[in-house]
C-alpha cells in the first residue's frame, strides 16, 4: 500500500466531499422551498410522516450523488448530474401530487401526519433517485 497516493489524491477527496455537501444542502434547501409548511416545525412536533417524506427526498438525492461522483469526470460534471437529480425530483413531486392525485392534497395527508403518504412519497423518491443514478454512467 503506498500512503503517497492517498496524501496526494485527498484535496480531491475534500474537495468532491464539500461541493457534494453543498450540492446535497441546495437540493434539500430546494424541496424545503415547495413545501407548503414548515418540516422543521411539524418534525419538531413528532410528525412522522413529514419526517418520512423529508428523509426519502433526502436519500435519492444522496443515492444520485454518489453516483454522480462515482461517474463524473470533473466537478462541473458532478454539478450537473446533482441539479439534473433535483430537477428530476421536483418534477416527479409535482406529478404525483398534480396529476395522479387530483382529488387529494398529499401535501395536506403528510401536514395532517398520514405516515402512509409519507412513506409513499418518500419511497417514490428513494426509488426515482436510484434510477437516476443507475442512467449516469459513462
Amino acid at each position: 500500500m503506498d500512503i503517497t497516493y492517498y496524501l496526494q489524491t485527498f484535496d480531491h477527496f475534500v474537495i468532491y466531499l464539500a461541493v457534494s455537501l453543498v450540492l446535497f444542502l441546495i437540493g434539500t434547501y430546494i424541496f424545503k422551498l415547495l413545501t407548503p409548511y414548515s418540516e422543521r416545525a411539524q418534525i419538531k412536533n413528532g410528525n412522522t410522516a413529514v419526517t418520512l417524506k423529508l428523509l426519502g427526498k433526502m436519500a435519492g438525492l444522496v443515492v444520485v450523488l454518489q453516483s454522480a461522483i462515482r461517474s463524473s469526470i470533473n466537478l462541473v460534471d458532478l454539478a450537473i448530474w446533482a441539479l439534473i437529480a433535483i430537477v428530476i425530483q421536483i418534477v416527479l413531486h409535482l406529478v404525483i401530487e398534480y396529476v395522479f392525485t387530483r382529488n387529494t392534497s398529499l401535501a395536506k395527508e403528510v401536514e395532517n401526519g398520514n405516515v402512509a403518504v409519507g412513506l409513499f412519497l418518500g419511497g417514490v423518491s428513494v426509488l426515482v433517485g436510484m434510477i437516476v443514478a443507475a442512467t449516469i454512467s459513462y
